[in-house]
């Protein structure tokens, strides 16, 4: 057997491994990254543009309040007023003077096509064996005489209809009344009616 060494009494655990090894010659640990330096050319250049986008927004805020906000004119008399549509509104009265309120039927030629389109048009149609057709949204007619065909389609519409030989129906929520005699009809869409009455 190989000679073998007492341990001392003192110590009772072997000796440590050796530390990490020196660095080679030449080599030394990696250093600080540096420290970001804050001038007051930055801070100037964050202000300018905070400032900038303060004047945009309070400028944003100026435009919206008038535009939205009421005119306070005082010309109330004004003749007509347009809506988004494009649609030209009259009011009832200028200078004090009330505009006649009910406008005669529009007349057509007998055998003629007559079409009705638009929204929330309020019209009373003659009709001479002609055929007419309604697209649009709300639009309100009172039909009288006889018609070939009526056509409704769009969205709300209600017809009043004194005889009609055809009626059809495409849309939403479409109303069509004929008084007299028996149309044949045709519906397609949701919510239409058809009705004598």
């Amino acid at each position: 057997p190989p000679p073998t060494q007492p341990w001392p009494s003192a110590n009772s655990f072997p000796p440590p491994p050796p530390g990490p090894p020196a660095p080679w010659p030449g080599y030394e640990p990696y250093p600080a990254p540096p420290q970001p330096a804050h001038n007051a050319g930055s801070t100037r250049l964050f202000l300018l543009f905070g400032g900038f986008a303060l004047a945009l927004v309070v400028g944003g805020l100026v435009t919206a309040y008038l535009t939205f906000s009421k005119p306070d004119s005082g010309d109330s008399a004004a003749d007509t007023v347009t809506d988004s549509q494009s649609t030209t509104i009259r009011q009832t009265t200028i200078n004090g003077v009330p505009l006649p309120g009910s406008v005669a039927p529009t007349q057509v030629p007998a055998g003629q096509t007559v079409i009705v389109s638009g929204i929330n048009e309020h019209r009373t149609i003659e009709c001479q064996d002609n055929t007419v057709i309604v697209s649009g949204i709300q639009n309100e007619l009172e039909i009288s005489g006889h018609c070939t065909a009526v056509t409704v389609s769009g969205v709300e519409n209600v017809i009043r209809v004194e005889a009609a030989d055809t009626i059809g129906v495409s849309g939403f929520d479409n109303r069509v009344t004929y008084r007299t005699g028996e149309p044949e009809v045709s519906k397609s869409g949701q919510s239409n009616v058809v009705e004598q009455g």
